[in-house]
């Protein structure tokens, strides 16, 4: 495409998931033995959800990541069968009641047809689709997601009778889901596009929050003003209608909260807000943190502490690339942030010895970042042919130990949390406590926390920060806070 600024409205074209199906076939005939003759994929996408009890009022319906991935459908209750021999597709439509034709926007078959660049049918001819082809293998997509630990959607048709023995072609490999899950985690020219795009109005957005935060502070604004400030924007820019997850605008300690959602309370002179704000077009995502001073000025404890989690990002994006784990980048940001604490004398002792004792979790929490595209925690991540989640405190919160490739993208997010509960564990373990110097640390407990979030592609021989342009430096940060 030549210009993404009406991709929510105008929507990707069919070329665009053809090379997605294109590529994931290609990973299919690699990673099996052999794909018989005649074999298909089976798969179903997203259903329309009603408000618990209510006829009318329905969830807003987000496509299922994998069928859009592979036919870019928007459109819900849709059945599609693709050809792993040539990528085409046949899409399988339930036809509108009369009151929906009525009450709702619809498309005829042939509409749909043309919009896909695909076969359509009505939902009541698959059966005979189905008897036509007289297909060897119908593979369905069957597995969990390492993110949410969930089970994939799998395709819940049922053949009726005299069709019924078509149920037993169908394939429940979970091999196919998991090549589909790593098909998605190098993304295409195309997809690197439009992430950027997407990131590029993600940090316009950021840039407007910080501004608006300093005009208004003293007006008695809350965290909620400062999301909708970015979310005005990502609409206005992006004609967004969702958040890509829900936004967190942490003041104060609530910063310290990892998923803080509520951001009803009011800002606070002196204090940090971390800001974790994405955007979505044509259903890909972007995720990025900011934290600044909410008057435009930071004090210099947390120059200090916001200038150790600058540099365990920078240390990152220095050493991602190809044939590198993601597991050791994660080891790299966490070194950073003990050499510095070490240096504000919140701990003492070797920095290798606190690595290996997994020190460093008490103050970060969380794994480095996670994989991105279609989903903010993005699918991939561990898969039976991938290294293994470690068992370790805090490697153990990794999204991904994959070995990076090319084109991969991720997030990384490294941060330094002032959690009293999870820091008076850490005082009470007879493995690490030596390492904190408690009395200090304890005058931090209403800091708050401080995370930097960029989302990074892998290149050939390096990476490539998609959020570049973002105020990331504290002189950069509060010039851009004060400027008009």
């Amino acid at each position: 495409m030549s210009s993404y600024e009406r991709v929510e409205l105008e929507h990707l074209p069919p070329s665009f998931f053809l090379t997605n199906r294109q590529n994931f076939i290609k990973n299919l005939k690699e990673h099996l033995i052999s794909i018989p003759n005649n074999s298909y994929l089976f798969i179903m996408g997203g259903k329309t959800l009603y408000r618990y009890d209510n006829d009318d009022e329905i969830f807003y319906f987000l496509q299922e990541s994998n069928f859009y991935y592979l036919t870019g459908v928007l459109e819900e209750n849709i059945y599609a069968i693709i050809n792993l021999s040539d990528a085409t597709v046949s899409l399988f439509i339930p036809q509108p009641t009369e009151r929906e034709k009525i009450f709702l926007h619809w498309e005829t078959l042939e509409q749909i047809a043309k919009k896909y660049n695909c076969n359509a049918f009505d939902l009541a001819h698959l059966p005979l689709e189905i008897k036509r082809i007289n297909p060897t293998k119908l593979y369905v997509l069957n597995g969990v997601n390492s993110d949410s630990g969930l089970r994939v959607k799998t395709c819940d048709y049922v053949f009726p009778a005299p069709y019924d023995k078509y149920n037993e072609v169908i394939d429940h490999d979970e091999l196919i889901y998991e090549i589909l899950a790593d098909t998605r985690t190098r993304k295409t020219k195309e997809e690197i596009e439009l992430l950027k795009y997407i990131n590029k109005v993600t940090i316009e957005g950021h840039i407007e929050a910080m501004k608006k935060i300093y005009q208004n502070y003293q007006k008695g604004i809350i965290e909620r003003d400062v999301e909708n400030y970015f979310f005005s924007y990502m609409r206005k820019k992006l004609y967004s209608r969702i958040h890509p997850y829900e936004h967190i605008c942490g003041c104060g300690v609530d910063g310290a909260t990892l998923h803080y959602i509520d951001n009803d309370q009011k800002l606070v002179d002196g204090k940090l807000i971390l800001m974790d704000m994405g955007g979505v077009a044509a259903g890909y995502v972007s995720d990025v943190t900011s934290t600044v001073p909410i008057n435009g000025t930071f004090d210099d404890t947390q120059k200090k502490i916001y200038n150790i989690v600058l540099d365990a990002n920078k240390k990152v994006q220095e050493l991602a690339k190809p044939g590198e784990t993601w597991t050791n980048m994660h080891l790299a940001a966490e070194r950073v942030i003990l050499e510095g604490l070490k240096g504000l004398n919140l701990l003492n002792g070797d920095v290798e010895e606190m690595l290996n004792k997994r020190v460093c979790y008490y103050f970060m929490p969380h794994g480095l970042g996670h994989l991105m595209g279609l989903e903010t925690h993005d699918v991939g991540g561990y898969l039976s042919f991938t290294p293994e989640r470690s068992k370790e405190k805090g490697l153990d919160c990794l999204r991904t130990a994959r070995t990076l490739e090319k084109d991969m993208v991720l997030s990384d997010e490294p941060g330094i949390y002032f959690i009293p509960y999870l820091l008076e564990k850490g005082f009470n373990d007879d493995n690490v406590k030596q390492y904190f110097n408690q009395e200090e640390i304890k005058k931090y407990y209403e800091f708050g926390g401080v995370r930097i979030e960029d989302d990074i592609l892998i290149t050939e021989n390096g990476c490539i920060n998609l959020t570049e342009g973002m105020p990331r430096t504290v002189e950069q940060i509060e010039e851009t806070m004060k400027s008009s």
